[in-house]
């Protein structure tokens, strides 16, 4: 008989939240929450990732054209909101499964510079704009796998791993049971329909913001064959 742990944690409050329609949101998500000394640093960094992203869009298809405009409202505030519940784990080793545009591995990377992020992406196109990306923001902490993850042979087991609004919880730990460590998380995005994605899970977290929306994501350690 499965016994899952529930609890919800609220994420800290992210600039550019509840912006009524007909207004632009602000330019840039809040940093507040990280250590005073990385804040400029971070935010400079998240700068620059939103012009190549901007530069790259309309060729590669990183993501829909009228997103551009509310770009760290939308995807890289929501990637910031998972740095806290993150660090109060173990997160020496990150994997993003489906990077896509780099979200939410890239701005985890910048916000974390001790941790060790890598970034799964099977189509081509996507991969080279990741590893520009990563070359021109001169991540060190991060590098860049173009395949699929079920064929992905990993270096060494992961303490996260994450995936953005690519599948749920349970296909994603059958994607990547070789790749996650014995006591390792999952993360998935989500939104207000999150119940059917914890099938077979040992315990979960709803991660919400402080807007008072549905989860944002799951994270979640999987029920494992004794």
């Amino acid at each position: 008989m499965e016994h899952n742990t529930r609890s919800a944690y609220r994420c800290p409050a992210v600039a550019g939240r509840n912006v009524p329609r007909g207004t632009n949101p602000p330019a840039r998500p809040s940093v507040s929450h990280l250590p005073a000394g990385r804040a400029p640093v971070v935010q400079r960094q998240l700068d620059r990732y939103m012009a190549l992203v901007r530069q790259w869009a309309p060729r590669v298809n990183l993501v829909a054209i009228p997103d551009l405009s509310v770009f760290m409202e939308r995807h890289v505030a929501p990637a910031l909101g998972l740095v806290s519940i993150i660090k109060s784990l173990p997160h020496a080793r990150l994997l993003d499964v489906g990077s896509g545009a780099g979200l939410p591995g890239i701005p985890l990377a910048i916000a974390l510079p001790g941790s060790t992020v890598v970034l799964v992406e099977s189509r081509r196109r996507r991969a080279n704009f990741l590893k520009h990306a990563v070359r021109t923001l001169g991540l060190v902490n991060t590098s860049v796998v173009c395949t699929r993850v079920e064929e992905w042979e990993a270096p060494a087991p992961f303490d996260f791993v994450i995936s953005r609004a690519v599948t749920g919880l349970g296909t994603l730990a059958s994607l990547t049971s070789h790749c996650l460590s014995p006591a390792g998380f999952l993360i998935v995005t989500t939104g207000p329909d999150s119940n059917r994605r914890t099938r077979g899970m040992r315990s979960f977290v709803k991660v919400l913001c402080n807007s008072q929306q549905p989860a944002q994501a799951l994270i979640a350690h999987p029920i494992r064959a004794s």
